[in-house]
């Protein structure tokens, strides 16, 4: 990655929050309410939310727990994906599904981490796989959904099918290669003083999946259920489909110059 294309990510950041923040009503939309003070509301909660991400990178500063600083600053700098993804591709984002991703990191970095919940609420691991599950098929449903009514003429049976076998199959995609990435880190930090070895055993990796699964079924139903109801949603759904395949576009005509 070169210094432009840090800048290039800096700057979709900025533009993207910045149009966050002056509720720019082509980019910010709630799924829920078309309450303008709800969608305030929630619109300063994510931002709120975001700093709170930045409360263990400092406090780990203090302690100096290498394993859990990296964790803390990855965690951190995924809290303004959703900002950085829609600054780039101007694909617009619900609120809901930018509160659910800072919602998750939260709970694994400030509450699971650092306030050691992992440690003292045995269950909470698996709630928050579970939690994670539901979050990737709630969030990736507009994504995908948007993207087959907009670029193919599928029948809604094919449709539906379309989405849902993607839908599992990207979320499991993501739960596994967060079991890989918690094995590497057994690996790395498996000796250090206070790290909490995230894969006990065989039965904890494949609960954990399961858990993936059941919170991704719940969210892609718990989607079209709300989908079947509104008629304007599926206006900002396909909106959304859309926008994806003018940045697609854009980016094939850039490899070709």
């Amino acid at each position: 990655m070169t210094a432009r294309d840090v800048l290039t990510i800096l700057g979709a950041y900025a533009r993207s929050f910045g149009e966050s923040l002056v509720d720019k009503p082509t980019i910010n939309k709630s799924i829920l309410s078309n309450n303008i003070k709800f969608y305030k509301t929630l619109k300063w909660i994510n931002i709120l939310a975001s700093f709170l991400l930045f409360v263990p990178v400092f406090g780990s500063i203090r302690d100096f727990n290498l394993p859990h600083m990296v964790g803390y600053l990855i965690m951190a700098s995924f809290g303004y994906s959703t900002w950085i993804f829609q600054g780039i591709t101007g694909v617009p984002i619900y609120e809901e599904t930018r509160f659910l991703t800072l919602l998750h990191l939260t709970l694994h970095s400030f509450f699971g981490i650092w306030l050691e919940f992992y440690n003292n609420f045995p269950l909470f691991d698996g709630f928050l796989h579970c939690f994670g599950g539901f979050w990737g098929g709630f969030s990736l449903f507009p994504f995908i959904f948007g993207s087959a009514i907009a670029w193919s003429n599928l029948p809604p049976k094919a449709v539906a099918w379309k989405v849902w076998l993607s839908g599992m199959s990207i979320v499991n995609m993501i739960g596994v290669f967060w079991e890989i990435g918690e094995f590497i880190s057994d690996k790395i930090f498996g000796g250090y003083p206070g790290y909490r070895m995230a894969q006990e055993s065989l039965d904890d990796t494949m609960l954990d999946l399961i858990f993936n699964n059941f919170g991704a079924t719940i969210g892609i139903l718990l989607f079209w259920w709300y989908l079947k109801r509104s008629k304007d949603i599926n206006t900002f759904v396909r909106d959304m489909g859309n926008k994806l395949g003018e940045f697609f576009v854009k980016e094939k005509e850039l490899l070709r110059r």
